[in-house]
């Protein structure tokens, strides 16, 4: 299989996978994972999103690089860090956590858009799959880090194949 044909699955398949977990979470009552679940779709789609202005020429988004910025930082954000957050967070240190992220997020779209030129695809690659990793450390269940690991690998193949959410064989094309 090739990477094109691999990106045109999980961009259609993941949103399913996600939603499966979510269902799956619910069924079991296992609230980290339904807010794993949230998260990942939060994240899928305002990745779309953020292609879907970036097609268009919306704004700020007819850079590339500010776009690539933007998705790398919303999928480390809010894929990861807002559900770890989110997940882990009691009463008593919820705006405390709150706060943290946010300043934490700004802090990584900084680093991603000051380093963004110098990050390669396999480099980019093994930073989301050890945020994986963390992910399995963390919940020590193998369905949140395993769809996470799905969705860096779509987010890689979307920066690879030029910010299109949907590829065709020689001709990139969004839809």
């Amino acid at each position: 299989m090739d990477s094109m044909r691999i990106h045109n699955l999980l961009t259609f398949y993941l949103p399913i996978l996600i939603f499966g977990s979510f269902v799956y979470g619910f069924l079991n009552e296992n609230s980290r994972m339904l807010i794993y679940a949230i998260g990942y779709l939060v994240s899928y789609f305002a990745i779309r999103l953020e292609l879907h202005h970036y097609y268009h020429k919306w704004s700020a988004h007819r850079d590339a690089r500010f776009v690539k910025a933007l998705v790398i930082s919303e999928l480390v954000t809010v894929g990861f860090l807002l559900s770890t957050i989110l997940a882990y967070s009691t009463r008593a240190n919820f705006n405390r956590n709150l706060m943290v992220f946010f300043i934490v997020g700004a802090l990584i779209y900084a680093v991603t858009w000051r380093s963004i030129d110098r990050l390669s695809e396999g480099r980019l690659c093994v930073f989301l799959l050890v945020l994986s990793l963390l992910v399995l450390i963390k919940t020590k269940s193998i369905l949140e880090p395993l769809i996470f690991a799905l969705l860096s690998l779509w987010v890689c193949l979307v920066l690879k194949h030029g910010l299109v959410t949907y590829t065709s064989k020689g001709l990139l094309t969004d839809c």
